[in-house]
């Protein structure tokens, strides 16, 4: 291509076209400018198109983070709420101990358990590191580091708060106090270590430095559920930004990390059994927004059979029947949960249809055979 656009430059010349060589010369400039320029413009596009795709791999990213923290609080919220329960009990009974002892033996109901926080913050700390967080809109990278700065604060004060606490404790202990160890008066009159270590002498003192410890708690727990709701709404307006810069591919965080609500969701958020399988039954089985696999149902009736919780198990294995009436191990399952109870009657027609659906089931021959004889 260059050789034929040099033999008619060359051409031009010879027959002494100045004019013509001129313009055409300029023509040829101009052509190669516009090369240029179209080859930064595909550059360009293309930089851009590697940019989308690692902002897209980031919010991908960001979201699993979020929503294992959404899920993780909503959990820690829940656990702080008993705590604080047991603190109010605690303290509407303070005035009515009748002594000491009586008074130690009420802190004892009190929950020492506490969280040191720990946030998924891996995805905003590698963009930070990479400067990679410039490739985040301006309003999202203001919020992401707002809200990490509110949880390093979070967990400053906390972990502060906490390690006195548990000093605290640790100084009751030491005069005999036993956290979460629920002795009744009876009991410690019996117990000749107790009188040994004269623990009995130090209740004035246990019951102020666990008193003390325990405000300390319930004044930073109740700071934490309030900061954790805070922490849920920016959560949930971080999610609804950057779901909407995907298209909306998730209806809400709780389906970005299992596209599909596990039924444990609803029996956490108070649902009965029964409940549960009313609301599976409404679904469309082919497009349920819980998971109602026939595996998965099948597992889950086999954790309620293995912790004896047999009424439970039956419920569920019948629910599975019903979802996959032509799959010949959920009849299994059904019959051995019948078996469970001492419903020898149906669990024989549980088997039996097992078998009709798949006559190689020797499980279900042996047993047939057995509780017939």
């Amino acid at each position: 291509m260059i050789k034929f656009f040099r033999k008619i430059r060359q051409k031009l010349l010879k027959e002494n076209k100045f004019k013509s060589y001129f313009f055409y010369a300029l023509g040829e400039i101009i052509l190669v400018v516009i090369g240029i320029l179209i080859a930064l413009q595909i550059n360009n596009i293309n930089e851009n198109n590697k940019k989308d795709e690692i902002r897209e791999t980031y919010y991908n990213q960001i979201l699993q983070d979020l929503s294992k923290d959404h899920q993780y609080l909503k959990t820690e919220i829940k656990n702080l709420n008993v705590n604080i329960d047991l603190y109010k009990t605690y303290r509407a009974n303070f005035a009515k101990q009748k002594n000491l002892k009586a008074l130690v033996l009420s802190q004892l109901k009190l929950n020492y358990y506490y969280p040191y926080l720990k946030f998924n913050t891996n995805t905003i700390e590698t963009l930070q590191s990479t400067g990679d967080i410039k490739l985040m809109p301006e309003k999202i990278r203001n919020k992401l580091i707002d809200l990490k700065n509110e949880q390093n604060v979070f967990i400053s004060i906390t972990s502060g708060n906490y390690d006195n606490f548990a000093k605290g404790l640790i100084e009751a202990t030491k005069l005999g106090f036993t956290p979460n160890v629920i002795l009744t008066q009876k009991e410690i009159g019996q117990k000749s270590i107790f009188k040994n270590l004269n623990v009995e002498a130090n209740l004035d003192e246990i019951a102020l430095i666990v008193n003390a410890a325990y405000n300390l708690k319930n004044i930073t727990e109740i700071d934490q559920v309030r900061g954790f709701e805070t922490m849920l709404n920016e959560i949930n307006v971080l999610f609804n930004l950057i779901n909407n810069k995907l298209k909306n591919p998730y209806p809400s965080i709780d389906r970005v990390i299992d596209q599909k609500i596990k039924l444990e969701k609803l029996l956490k958020d108070g649902k009965s059994i029964d409940e549960v399988i009313e609301i599976v039954k409404k679904q469309d089985k082919n497009n349920s927004i819980y998971t109602i696999s026939e595996n998965y149902i099948n597992s889950l009736g086999y954790a309620y059979l293995n912790a004896n919780q047999k009424e439970k198990a039956v419920k569920i294995f019948k629910l599975n029947i019903e979802l996959y009436p032509k799959a010949w191990n959920t009849y299994d399952s059904y019959g051995e949960s019948l078996l469970k109870i001492g419903d020898t009657l149906n669990a024989i027609k549980a088997y039996k249809k097992s078998l009709e659906l798949n006559p190689k089931n020797e499980v279900a021959q042996k047993i047939i055979l057995k509780l017939k004889s």
